[in-house]
């Protein structure tokens, strides 16, 4: 039986490599590296099922938000637009603030990691996930989006320069 396919999809290049490495090593899943949204979107079409079967081999993307020509949350709105919610989405970044989770969390995306990333975490999300426990994923990503607005709520205004 063939091993789940996941994407990364992050503009730097050391990071995107250092996250597939760490998916590739748990030897239960195979995994596609792209450097740019445009590169992911290829990725997918490339990976699209012939009709007769149902969506796409890929069937989760780890994906960062700060990227040129488009982020993270364009392409997962693109991916929704296109793909439905057939296909996975971790945010996994640097940025953070309400903004972000609320637009990742409307996208129905199944964890949103920071980085630097912990292993284990990667790793629990891609069990989890595989497991069939999307569901759960979601609904615990949108607890902490809702934890993580008191948080931001609580922090001062930035100041302007």
């Amino acid at each position: 039986m063939d091993k789940p396919l996941v994407m990364v999809v992050d503009d730097e290049k050391e990071v995107a490599n250092v996250i597939a490495q760490t998916i590739s090593e748990t030897g239960r899943y195979d995994v596609v590296t792209v450097y740019s949204a445009k590169d992911a979107l290829q990725a997918l079409a490339k990976h699209k099922r012939l009709l007769g079967l149902a969506g796409n081999s890929i069937r989760l993307i780890f994906l960062d938000i700060k990227m040129p020509e488009m982020d993270g949350l364009q392409f997962l709105e693109r991916v929704r637009k296109d793909y439905g919610e057939d296909i996975g989405i971790c945010m996994l970044t640097a940025w953070e603030d309400e903004e972000k989770w609320d637009r990742a969390t409307s996208g129905f995306v199944v964890n949103y990691l920071k980085k630097p990333f912990k292993k284990e975490e990667l790793i629990r999300t891609l069990d989890r996930f595989f497991e069939g426990r999307e569901g759960e994923l979601v609904l615990d990503t949108f607890e902490k989006h809702i934890q993580k607005r008191e948080e931001f709520k609580k922090q001062p205004p930035a100041t302007q320069l």
